[in-house]
């Protein structure tokens, strides 16, 4: 059965999404920036308007791109209708500017340019393919994804080596590149952009280093040295993740506007979704330890993995306190104008089908190639961790940590036990979330020997 085109971008989250990226380009021509693009995945078409010869030479194009030449761009509106995403790129991406002006003088809503085009995408150290298989889809096709999933139970091992096995459809980024500019998502398997996966995402990671240095060296993080060290880590590793989802985000609404505390605030409608964002995203300074307050309460949280570091510390080896240290500091710093935290809303309910691990056989060093895979598996969902990269991180961390004596005292012969003491916890960690969340899910680990092979392997059930 055909796979239908991207669904049209009628959630106000992407709205929202989308227009801070154009935004923050300042420019009159709609761009979005290479990051932007590789982490959508396919909840965009990226549409490539080079000569044909130029997605086969030696600049190659973005893996799982069209191929529409400037010549027919005027095809993609009447074709894809005036909702669906699309990115044009070309080499430096001009032509794609302009190519995405007449789009949208045709109507259509959500049309950018990859701002810097190819040229910015190989820079930032996203791979690309020569593959002339491009060359066979149109702007109709049935894309890989039509036959990679069943719409109702369990996934199977030949729907995951149909998932990473076609080179065209997985893209991959130098871990130096991930590591400076990328983020860590949760495993969590409705976070379409979730291409790094650990649970908590950089939230997650971020806690678990903490209560480790706490475990090693029997410290306590006070509330102003947690905001410290996140503030730190900023600096120096720039975006951070963390989640909720519609759910909690609901019922936390539906806190706030029955909260007396707030009366002497216009708040906005009950359906004023964006309303709502704007009001937490930027609360009155007066409101601030209501929403704050609110923020915190377990129903009002919509990561899974850090509820349960919150409501189960004896099982995740945390105490609650940091939890609750971590996301006030985590939302003091968003509301002091911090740009690298983003703090992403999640639609619909759980659905994963299975648990998929990702490894490289080679060794890992800061500039190996990783692969990013996407946790849509046709119509249903997985868990996707990659292990090796957080853990890489981990060993990063502990040099980080070293670095700041200020506020961390990790002495030279602690050092061995952080790091094994990080990667236990995380073991823990990661077995209780997901017997929580993914119980009886099938488990899978995709092994990519290079960025043509891929070996997957069923790793038992949950």
């Amino acid at each position: 059965m055909p796979t239908p085109p991207p669904e049209p971008a009628s959630s106000v989250l992407f709205q929202r999404k989308w227009k801070a990226e154009l935004r923050a380009s300042g420019a009159m021509t709609p761009r979005v920036p290479v990051q932007f693009v590789a982490e959508q995945g396919r909840a965009i078409r990226v549409i490539d308007i080079r000569e044909k010869e130029d997605l086969t030479g030696v600049m190659g194009h973005i893996p799982g791109s069209l191929w529409v030449p400037l010549e027919r761009i005027a095809e993609v509106h009447p074709q894809l209708g005036p909702d669906v995403p699309v990115v044009l790129v070309s080499h430096s991406g001009r032509r794609a500017g302009l190519a995405a002006q007449y789009l949208h003088a045709l109507g259509m809503q959500y049309v950018a340019a990859l701002a810097g085009g190819m040229i910015a995408w190989r820079t930032a150290g996203y791979s690309t393919s020569r593959r002339a298989a491009i060359f066979e889809r149109g702007l109709t096709t049935p894309t890989f994804a039509a036959e990679e999933g069943p719409a109702t139970g369990p996934l199977k091992k030949e729907h995951i080596e149909r998932h990473v096995g076609d080179p065209s459809q997985v893209r991959w980024a130098r871990l130096s590149a991930l590591l400076m500019t990328g983020r860590r998502s949760c495993v969590d398997g409705r976070d379409e952009q979730g291409v790094i996966g650990t649970p908590g995402g950089d939230a997650g990671e971020f806690l678990l280093a903490l209560a480790a240095v706490e475990n090693v060296t029997g410290a306590r993080f006070d509330d102003a040295t947690v905001e410290e060290l996140l503030f730190q880590e900023l600096e120096v590793f720039g975006r951070f993740y963390m989640h909720t989802d519609m759910l909690a985000w609901g019922k936390l609404v539906t806190a706030l506007a029955a909260d007396k505390r707030l009366s002497n605030h216009r708040l906005p409608a009950r359906e004023d979704e964006a309303g709502w964002h704007a009001f937490v995203d930027h609360p009155p300074v007066d409101a601030r330890p209501v929403v704050m307050e609110q923020l915190l309460e377990p129903a009002h949280m919509g990561c899974g993995h850090l509820k349960l570091m919150l409501t189960r510390p004896q099982d995740y080896g945390v105490r609650p306190d940091l939890v609750r240290s971590f996301l006030c500091a985590f939302h003091d710093l968003r509301w002091q104008g911090v740009p690298e935290l983003e703090f992403v809303t999640l639609s619909g309910e759980h659905d994963e089908a299975a648990v998929l691990t990702v490894f490289v056989e080679e060794e890992l060093w800061d500039m190996a190639p990783i692969p990013l895979v996407s946790p849509s598996v046709g119509p249903k969902q997985v868990f996707v961790a990659h292990p090796q990269v957080a853990a890489k991180h981990r060993d990063h961390y502990v040099e980080f940590f070293q670095r700041l004596p200020k506020w961390v005292k990790v002495e030279p012969h602690q050092v061995e036990p952080l790091r094994t003491e990080m990667n236990a916890l995380a073991a823990t960690q990661l077995g209780h979330t997901l017997k929580s969340l993914a119980k009886g899910l099938p488990i899978f680990e995709a092994r990519f020997d290079g960025a043509e092979t891929v070996r997957v392997v069923e790793a038992g059930k949950v």
